[in-house]
């Protein structure tokens, strides 16, 4: 009976929940209801917080497999054919660009994920609202005109959210290319539909709008052309030091560690640049995407090193080294 008294005295509605359990160990009307309240939203919200990570992490999870998988795994081999023939311009650029599945997938990926994150969160903080008893409706008709009077002022940021979406079909770039879009210039680190973010050599983070990209120069798509230009003396023996150069790179392009960054035997074109104090000649190789540099370094080294040898100067006027069965002075 005492217990029943008790029940019916409780300031608590419903069955178990915060309110009652406050009632049961402090007796007290005001703070199980005031305390109980306040309880009740906070797991609420707790909730709807966990939630929102929990799915977010799934979401993620989810694009990142289908985006891989849809990259990755190709067709039968008819189905192959099919589309090679109905698109023959998608065959082309795949001839001209390379294979960027490994790029394309990631910055599918992360402009996705940023995406699903703004989504989940905004329906997140919305549900925190309503957990407060905040009447959305008012707020969304706000939101509503809001975003039209936006719109007419805000016609850079519609500008730059459709390049990124431009620029995201046409696959013009992505995450880890190196590239030149005119007032900076460097590796892709990430890509949003509004801004790239570039990492220039000496480590700047350059925040780029797309919608300020008016040309971009890709340096990671495809193949390379490494041109090394050699400055010679005008007394120079040119062909003497085109078949010095040319064996050079010759060794180079057969070298284990370059042979697979060289995509074609060196091709030597001779002199460009004649003048009173020097004789330009050149060499070209092409090679893979992204190791251009590298292999312009090492192409340069191995060019100075076997002219230095056959007493070729690049700086200077021809240098004579003695036999070594010559006297000394001979």
């Amino acid at each position: 009976m005492e217990l029943l008294a008790a029940t019916e005295d409780s300031p608590c509605e419903g069955g178990f929940n915060s309110c009652s359990l406050l009632w049961r160990i402090t007796d007290n009307a005001g703070l199980a209801s005031d305390g109980g309240g306040v309880v009740d939203r906070i797991l609420q919200v707790l909730l709807i917080i966990v939630t929102a990570l929990v799915l977010r992490w799934l979401v993620n999870r989810s694009i990142a497999k289908i985006i891989k998988r849809a990259t990755t795994v190709r067709g039968p081999q008819g189905i192959s054919d099919l589309a090679e023939r109905l698109s023959a311009s998608s065959s082309r650029r795949e001839s001209l660009v390379g294979d960027r599945t490994a790029q394309r997938a990631e910055t599918l990926t992360s402009v996705l994920q940023h995406i699903a994150s703004i989504v989940i969160w905004s329906v997140a903080f919305m549900l925190v609202l309503s957990v407060f008893e905040v009447n959305l409706a008012p707020i969304l008709a706000s939101a509503g005109i809001a975003g039209v009077a936006i719109g007419f002022g805000a016609q850079n940021l519609v500008q730059d959210y459709l390049a990124g979406i431009f620029i995201l079909v046409e696959d013009q770039y992505g995450v880890g290319d190196w590239v030149d879009v005119g007032d900076a210039a460097g590796e892709v680190v990430d890509m949003g539909l509004r801004v790239t973010t570039l990492r220039a050599l000496d480590g700047t983070l350059w925040y780029v709008r797309n919608g300020q990209i008016l040309r971009v120069g890709n340096s990671s798509q495809s193949w390379a052309f490494v041109v090394v230009d050699t400055p010679l003396p005008p007394n120079v023996d040119v062909d003497l030091a085109g078949e010095k150069i040319i064996e050079a790179a010759q060794a180079f392009a057969a070298d284990e560690q370059w042979s697979r960054s060289v995509l074609a035997e060196p091709e030597y074109l001779g002199p460009t640049e004649m003048t009173i104090d020097q004789i330009m000649v050149r060499l070209g190789v092409r090679t893979v995407s992204d190791e251009q540099w590298a292999a312009g370094r090492e192409l340069r080294r191995r060019i100075s090193e076997s002219l230095r040898e056959a007493g070729i100067s690049t700086s200077g006027a021809r240098v004579y080294v003695p036999r070594e069965s010559a006297g000394p002075n001979a």
